[in-house]
This record gives C-alpha cells, sequence and structure tokens, in this order.
C-alpha cells in the first residue's frame, strides 16, 4: 500500500477513534499511531462502537472470536485492515 494511501488511512481511523470516543480523544491523539488507545479513554463500549465503524466505513470484518491485539493502537488496526483489503 502507497503511503499516501496509509495516511488516508491512519487519518481515517483517527477520525473513527475519536467518534468512538465521544470526544474523549482527539483525531490528532488518535493518529500518534503507536499510542494505546484504552490508556487514552477508549472504553470496551467505544471499542465496539469503533469496530463497528470499521465494519460499515471501510468494509473490513472484524471477528470478536479471534485475537483484538490490533484493536490497540490505530497503527495495529491500519495494519490489520491494509491485510483485510489486500486479500
Amino acid at each position: 500500500m502507497s503511503s499516501a494511501l496509509t495516511l488516508t488511512l491512519i487519518q481515517t481511523v483517527a477520525r473513527l477513534v475519536a467518534r468512538a470516543s465521544a470526544g474523549e480523544i482527539s483525531e490528532e491523539q488518535a493518529a500518534c499511531s503507536d499510542s494505546n488507545l484504552t490508556e487514552q479513554g477508549l472504553s470496551s463500549l467505544g471499542y465496539l462502537k469503533l469496530i463497528d465503524a470499521i465494519e460499515i466505513e471501510l468494509g473490513v470484518f472484524v471477528d470478536l472470536e479471534e485475537d483484538l491485539t490490533f484493536m490497540t493502537s490505530v497503527r495495529g488496526i491500519v495494519e490489520y485492515v491494509s491485510a483485510q483489503l489486500a486479500l
């Protein structure tokens, strides 16, 4: 995936995080791709909202019964989404 597409995906995921956190995490905070979303204040309900938004807006299925450690940072989410879209 090109760096321009990766940057766009980071911005998109950061926007989804901000929305899912109900303003607890700003887009700028989320865009610091190594930041832990739980430590920044994303609640369990926020994670569910984020997963729902990823599935709807990016068209990527997130299996809740699989390992979800990638969900702890924007970088992890972007890598997961990129891999899923490459299939």
